[in-house]
């Protein structure tokens, strides 16, 4: 909870919502469209990230964070990715905590994606299977060694306040274990020049779905 507030903290959101109108309506003043088109997706993901405050929201506004994340850092890099979805409708309404495809996919970008020096495809999968809930974020990136694996997933469990409080990928997975109380909730799989990929199974019984007029 404590990690939550901290993150609703570091943005203002009426100011910022102030500000990304009055410079939205500058742009289109301006015929500046594709400037406008950004200020529209940024506006979009901040809405979505800061979700009035909810500590778990519907994966399909998860998903649609992860989608304008994708979309500005589009802008920002070109043509570097190709991304692609592949969701089980049925799990669009499962709950889950807030921001943890985000900071998957911005790892794929910065740490598989970039690396490779060639056009890589990022893909969500999510399915609704007997014993629960998968979603998958997969990149076509350089990948990692299992020494690696190993660190990343073992340095998850430190008692680090940077660790505990961050947002990176080791955050992410900490963050996702202490929620659902689960150790092998995430896993990852790669091969060394070829992909990563980066499943969180969510038990059966801690599926959620939302409640109804959410």
């Amino acid at each position: 909870k404590a990690e939550m507030r901290i993150l609703q903290e570091q943005i203002k959101p009426h100011f910022l919502y102030n500000t990304l109108e009055t410079i939205s309506y500058m742009a289109v003043v301006e015929k500046a469209n594709k400037v406008h088109d950004a200020l529209e997706t940024l506006g979009s993901f901040y809405r979505n990230f800061l979700s009035k405050g909810d500590r778990e929201i519907p994966l399909k506004r998860e998903l649609r964070i992860t989608q304008d994340y994708l979309s500005l850092q589009k802008m920002r890099y070109g043509d570097i990715f190709e991304e692609k979805y592949v969701i089980d409708d049925n799990s669009l309404d499962c709950m889950v905590p807030k921001l943890i495809l985000q900071p998957l996919v911005e790892n794929c970008i910065y740490h598989g994606v970039r690396l490779k020096g060639e056009k890589c495809i990022i893909r969500i999968t999510t399915s609704m299977e007997d014993d629960g809930l998968h979603i998958i974020v997969y990149d076509s990136g350089v990948g990692m060694s299992q020494e690696q694996i190993n660190n990343l997933l073992e340095s998850a469990y430190e008692d680090d306040a940077r660790v505990l409080s961050g947002f990176g990928l080791r955050g992410t997975i900490n963050r996702i274990r202490y929620y659902y109380d689960c150790d092998t909730v995430v896993r990852i799989r790669s091969e060394q020049g070829e992909y990563t990929e980066v499943e969180i199974c969510i038990p059966k019984t801690r599926v959620k779905l939302v409640e109804e007029g959410v």
